[in-house]
């Protein structure tokens, strides 16, 4: 489960990236989207238009085979039921945020008021996305990090347009140090 506590960060990119990161491998990636602006299912739904569907990647159906269920989520602060809910059943929750002070402030917010438990808090990793190499904000991330109760996940989405292309181009449009990072998160959502 994918969750940030504002537009922006990153997180509907996020749960699609790696969805397809499994490109190539018997794992198959169903898509959750509980997002209202509906991105991910947008994202899914135009290359399936395209005549080049995501492999191993469809939007979520009752019965479907699915070895990973990705569920991308609307911004939380104050969480919906159906957000509520989704948490509790997930096996890791992955909160994303940006190096900006706004959103470390709003992911403060998010942290505090969804994941309420020891256990859910356990589960749930923050990744830092959207950060920009070499900026001031990028070097504190470290240090950043040590106000969320949650454990912070080494790897970094780093500001990259070809995170953008994907939306058009697919896996194929990241370069290989997109590729790196992206398969590095998915590493670490094992620990």
């Amino acid at each position: 489960m994918i969750v940030s506590a504002k537009g922006g960060t990153g997180k509907t990119t996020v749960t699609m990236l790696l969805a397809m990161a499994f490109e190539g491998t018997d794992i198959e990636s169903g898509v959750i989207d509980l997002d209202p602006q509906g991105s991910a299912s947008n994202w899914i739904d135009y290359f399936e238009r395209e005549g080049k569907p995501i492999p191993q990647v469809e939007k979520y159906r009752k019965g479907g085979k699915y070895d990973i269920v990705w569920v991308d989520t609307p911004p939380v602060v104050n969480a919906k039921e159906a957000v509520k809910k989704e948490v509790k059943k997930a096996d890791r929750v992955l909160v994303v945020t940006s190096d900006s002070p706004m959103d470390i402030h709003a992911t403060r917010l998010t942290i505090e008021n969804l994941l309420t438990t020891p256990a859910l808090k356990k589960k749930a990793r923050l990744l830092f996305t959207r950060v920009k190499k070499g900026t001031g904000l990028s070097k504190t991330v470290d240090e950043v990090s040590k106000i969320f109760p949650i454990k912070r996940m080494k790897p970094i989405i780093h500001d990259r347009n070809c995170y953008r292309e994907a939306t058009t181009d697919g896996w194929r449009a990241l370069t290989a140090d997109a590729k790196n990072e992206v398969n590095a998160v998915v590493k670490s959502l094992h620990n």
